[in-house]
């Protein structure tokens, strides 16, 4: 048996383990996961119910549930529960108020977790075993449900100067997505290859990120300026997502640039982020813990950078290119910051063949910290990503790593996207940390810091991921995501664990009118 035959096996393996898991001890769960689910594959009784999304000409109402079951296999633990699966469902219910004047949005979340693993965390080095211990140790239950306002705001249309916007209030916000193009391969390499990298809304999470704050934009032909200046809600991986946490603040500015006239197939982009943390947490880096205890000093961190992406039409099918970069200077409590990032990539549809294939390959590296003891901090901060856009099985962040990777993405039919992926992950600096995480999601308790590190003991080979996702729109109100993710560790994980492999995979239904 080849490697792949032993990764489907094992595969196959868990979720059969995990279903039955979840059957034997959350059996009402199962029940009412299974309700649900035969509920939202019955579309045409709520097609039939669609027109009531449109309360008046002016006042409409929009409504998402999402159902997801996810297990995990981590790697070998000394001691604690690394195979373990839990459920979550989101959702949303939202009004909006339009105008030739203004818009008005006002929208309500519930999030509820349900048959979160106790034990699923070992002692130092080892950490967490995946999110299951992540929301567990965030939210101090097994099982939790909150209510609460996820977006709250109006958007000013008419300010007496043609293409400027403005909107104040709560609302989600993805660097790098002001504006679309209307080309669907500028704009899925924009979305997933561009955006959120620092600043995002974190919706993978069962709880999502907000923003309290305002987005000022003006656009004129081909030229757009975007200013948002915010503070984040707490959220994530919290179910307390009503809090904001005053004390970091956001200024980004970005110019984008749009299919101008003398360049018709790219987009380009050039910002600034500034990132304040006056929390007063322990930080994560490489420091003594010592060290890092005793300084809770003011972090701030500017990040400056562009990136382009260029489609070039040929006969035999579209090549897109496409490079990121960013450099940050500030300060890190006591420390000096600079650090770096940067991406280049590139991909090629071609034509003519079944399935419509689009091969993609990539190159990712950011900066890391090489000296523990001196005064400076040098691994590249992420600020407030959402994490999992680049990181589908999360089992890594973009922070001190250099990520090749191979991707294959298919359309075997109308509405059936098959992605699959191989990433070969190594860390950037030796000295530094294995980093996880996606930025604050606490106000006031130090698990909210936001980002975990662990040592990786003068080594740089981490492992290799390979993953593939089936996301299936089956019409306008119905979506099915699956996913799975193989982790083959390598020296840095068997320094850490007993076991060099590890599992992680989930099942999504997402319903929307």
């Amino acid at each position: 048996m080849n490697i792949c035959e032993k990764t489907l096996a094992k595969a196959v393996e868990t979720i059969r383990q995990t279903l039955g898991h979840l059957c034997r001890t959350t059996q009402w769960r199962c029940v009412w996961l299974v309700g649900v689910s035969l509920l939202l594959l019955a579309p045409a009784p709520l097609k039939a119910e669609l027109p009531l999304s449109q309360i008046s000409d002016n006042l409409s109402l929009s409504a998402f549930l999402r159902v997801r079951g996810e297990f995990w296999d981590w790697f070998g633990p000394s001691s604690g529960d690394n195979s373990y699966a839990y459920a979550a469902t989101n959702a949303r219910l939202g009004l909006k108020w339009t105008d030739n004047f203004f818009e008005l949005y006002v929208e309500t979340q519930n999030t509820s977790l349900l048959g979160l693993p106790d034990d699923a965390v070992g002692p130092a080095p080892q950490g967490a075993f995946g999110l299951g211990h992540v929301y567990r140790v965030h939210n101090r239950r097994d099982d939790d449900s909150v209510i609460f306002l996820k977006q709250a705001h109006v958007t000013l249309k008419k300010l007496g100067i043609a293409g400027l916007r403005l909107k104040g209030g709560r609302m989600l916000f993805a660097a790098g997505a002001e504006v679309l193009s209307q080309d669907p391969t500028i704009d899925w390499v924009k979305r997933f290859r561009v955006s959120q990298r620092m600043i995002g809304p974190f919706a993978w999470s069962h709880t999502g990120r907000s923003y309290d704050g305002f987005t000022a934009s003006y656009t004129r032909g081909a030229y757009n300026l975007t200013v948002h200046g915010s503070h984040p809600t707490q959220g994530g991986f919290d179910l307390a997502g009503i809090k904001t946490i005053d004390d970091i603040e956001v200024l980004y500015t970005g110019f984008n640039v749009t299919k101008p006239a003398f360049a018709e197939t790219s987009d380009a982009r050039l910002f600034h982020i500034y990132y304040a943390d006056d929390r007063g947490l322990r930080p994560t880096d490489n420091r003594p813990a010592a060290v890092r205890n005793a300084d809770r000093r003011h972090i701030a961190v500017h990040a400056y950078g562009g990136n382009l992406i260029h489609v070039i039409p040929t006969a035999s099918g579209p090549i897109d290119l496409m490079g990121w970069g960013a450099g940050q200077s500030g300060d890190w409590g006591r420390q000096d910051h600079s650090a770096w990032a940067f991406a280049a990539e590139a991909g090629w549809q071609p034509s003519g063949l079944p399935w419509n294939p689009w091969f993609r390959i990539g190159y990712n590296r950011s900066s890391g910290d090489d000296d523990p003891n001196d005064g400076d901090h040098k691994t590249f901060f992420q600020m407030l990503p959402t994490a999992r856009v680049y990181s589908f099985s999360t089992f890594y962040n973009l922070m001190n790593n250099e990520d090749i990777f191979f991707q294959l993405i298919l359309r075997p039919l109308k509405g059936l996207i098959w992605r699959t992926d191989f990433h070969y992950i190594r860390v950037s600096e030796k000295n530094d940390l294995w980093y996880q995480g996606a930025g604050a999601t606490l106000e006031d308790r130090q698990v909210g810091f936001g980002f975990a590190g662990r040592p990786v003991f003068g080594r740089r080979d981490l492992f290799q991921i390979i993953e593939t996702t089936l996301n299936y729109t089956i019409n306008e109100n119905l979506n099915v995501h699956v996913y799975f993710a193989h982790a083959f560790g390598d020296s840095i994980v068997n320094h850490i664990y007993s076991g060099s492999d590890a599992n992680f995979g989930f099942i999504e239904l997402n319903l929307k009118i």
